[in-house]
């Protein structure tokens, strides 16, 4: 399954922390008052936009802040649709710091391997879901199905966790990443979609072998009634043979001349 991952801008994942008592309150962001400074510089880094360009509204800011993972007392993640952003909550002492000094390492590391399994989950989600769409364009529909649904097997099979490590933080960001992204809801609509599909399928099928076993009936009561008479009457003559066939295809043309027979012929061709 090498599907392409499609990004129409770059996901960055930014660290945060200084070497101050407290972190400073950023440049130009716009105040909100339920948010500390910490937030400030979450939504700043992750949001990955201008507080021109998106302020956010006071009304709603702790919506904005739903995808914040909680990793210890001493930082903070958040994670959104455009990028993720880790920020210490205390003065960082440098590469002697008994934890912030390990900080950067983890967020570039196992936290940054969450996001890029989330990342790939998505890929796969989003390549169903054009699959999915392009269904009733296929050409043949019951052999685009079995290709779908073994697509949408093997990705639960292999891409489908909900656990990036044993890390509990890490699980922490996959979901926020899955959440911010509404993968479990899309990739649910997805295995709805291949089952309706599947109950579509199943009914054309069944309508063509209906449809067939009918045509087939009209087609041989004629023929197989001629042979009858004609074992009955006990005769081995060709020309009672030929009169037999004769009057059977005649009976087998008016019978598909009529209303039923033309009903069974367009049924067996809207399914093709």
């Amino acid at each position: 399954m090498g599907t392409p991952v499609r990004w129409g801008r770059p996901y960055t994942v930014a660290f945060l922390s200084s070497t101050e008592q407290q972190l400073p309150r950023p440049l130009g962001a716009r105040h909100v008052r339920s948010w500390s400074r910490a937030e400030q510089w979450l939504w700043l880094l992750a949001s990955r936009t201008s507080p021109d360009d998106y302020p956010p509204d006071p009304d709603h800011a702790d919506q904005l802040l739903g995808g914040t993972v909680v990793l210890s007392g001493d930082w903070r993640g958040l994670v959104t649709r455009d990028g993720a952003a880790f920020v210490g909550l205390r003065r960082d002492r440098g590469d002697r710091d008994p934890f912030l000094g390990y900080a950067q390492l983890y967020a570039h590391t196992t936290y940054l391997d969450a996001i890029l399994l989330g990342m790939i989950q998505r890929s796969h989600i989003e390549a169903m879901v054009d699959e999915a769409a392009r269904a009733f364009d296929a050409d043949d529909m019951p052999r685009h199905l079995p290709k779908l649904e073994e697509q949408a097997a093997r990705f639960r099979s292999i891409y489908w966790l909900r656990d990036a490590s044993a890390h509990g933080s890490a699980n922490d960001i996959l979901a926020a990443y899955q959440s911010q992204h509404r993968l479990p809801e899309r990739f649910d609509a997805v295995l709805a979609e291949i089952a309706d599909l599947n109950r579509i399928v199943q009914t054309q099928e069944g309508q063509r072998v209906a449809a067939a076993l009918g045509l087939l009936t009209v087609v041989g009561l004629p023929f197989g009634t001629a042979f009858g008479v004609l074992q009955i009457i006990g005769t081995n003559s060709l020309f009672y043979l030929m009169m037999g066939l004769l009057a059977a295809s005649v009976t087998t043309v008016l019978l598909l001349l009529t209303r039923l027979g033309r009903l069974l012929i367009r049924e067996l061709r809207r399914l093709e």
